[in-house]
């Protein structure tokens, strides 16, 4: 497995994975998904973002993407969301992700926050986000539909204090 910057390329296997079951849910995809989804979001990163796909076998297995904010008041954040092809999931494929990601927040981009959102159900993720730093900061009640019904979802937060003047 090979971990590097998403490319226009891997639009149609990051669509495919979206629109998976067990990860459809997770992201808010739909099974009905069109692919100018996925081309639409990668025309629209810039350079202060980050995307990175796991490749195996030349095909996309997960994706994790780091949005820096646009806002001046808010340009030390970003926002994190992950997702892992559910055939490959459990492999350590997450981690080397979110690996990567945190370490383009602090080490790149000199990010001070970085935040996600995850369904409170998504034990496993939540498990990982947490191995990173990441700090459940509210529970948004009822903030999604999932197998049609409504369910709660964390916002976690991880806060890099590198550099930081005491």
């Amino acid at each position: 497995m090979n971990i590097r910057p998403v490319m226009v390329e891997d639009a149609a296997g990051i669509s495919r994975i979206r629109r998976e079951d067990g990860v459809r849910e997770e992201v808010f995809a739909l099974s009905s998904e069109r692919l100018s989804v996925t081309l639409d979001f990668l025309s629209s990163l810039t350079n202060e973002d980050r995307v990175f796909v796991a490749v195996e076998n030349k095909e996309p297995v997960g994706m994790a993407a780091l949005l820096k904010n646009r806002c001046h008041k808010r340009s030390h954040c970003g926002s994190v969301t992950t997702m892992v092809d559910k055939d490959f999931q459990g492999r350590g494929i997450g981690k080397a992700l979110m690996t990567r990601i945190i370490d383009e927040a602090d080490n790149v981009l000199k990010l001070r926050r970085s935040e996600l959102l995850v369904l409170t159900d998504n034990t496993p993720a939540i498990q990982l986000y947490k191995k990173f730093g990441f700090k459940i900061e509210a529970i948004r009640k009822r903030a999604a539909v999932k197998d049609g019904k409504f369910v709660d979802e964390y916002f976690l937060a991880r806060i890099n204090t590198k550099g930081d003047q005491r």
